[in-house]
């Protein structure tokens, strides 16, 4: 009975080791685009790890480079083929010098809905951060 459940407690252990880095592991590379000293980073991952079939969420991360602080006003526009299919709402930040801001907290998480995973996947599909409005600061209040 003692060995039974050890084993079961560390088979539990072990399947949730597993699920864990199933569900956080990327979809495709970050991929980097930097702009007036902005560095903007975004990737692809699953928005729900237990249920396959529901959009893909893109995760945005901006770092402000300058020494100086920066308000920012930016939409993720996306493409097929060349033609706008889609863009985000206006998303407003300021960072402060050397500041990363990321994660839905910000308002940097985006879900596709309107497009499968086959769609993002397809070379015709690409996506834009397309900024709107970049104002030199003293500082972020």
């Amino acid at each position: 009975m003692l060995i039974k459940s050890i084993f079961l407690k560390c088979f539990s252990v072990c399947l949730f080791i597993l699920i864990s880095f199933g569900c956080y592991s990327q979809k495709n590379k970050t991929v980097k685009d930097s702009l007036n000293g902005l560095e903007f980073y975004y990737n692809w991952k699953d928005s729900n790890c237990f249920h396959k079939k529901k959009p893909l969420q893109l995760n945005v991360k901006v770092k402000n480079t300058n020494t100086y602080s920066v308000k920012l006003q930016f939409q993720v526009n996306y493409y097929q083929s060349g033609i706008i299919i889609e863009q985000s709402d206006t998303i407003n930040l300021c960072l402060n010098p050397n500041q990363c801001k990321n994660g839905s907290k910000n308002g940097l998480n985006f879900s596709a809905e309107h497009f499968t995973r086959d769609d993002i996947n397809k070379p015709s599909f690409t996506l834009e951060i397309h900024p709107i409005q970049i104002i030199k600061m003293r500082s972020c209040q």
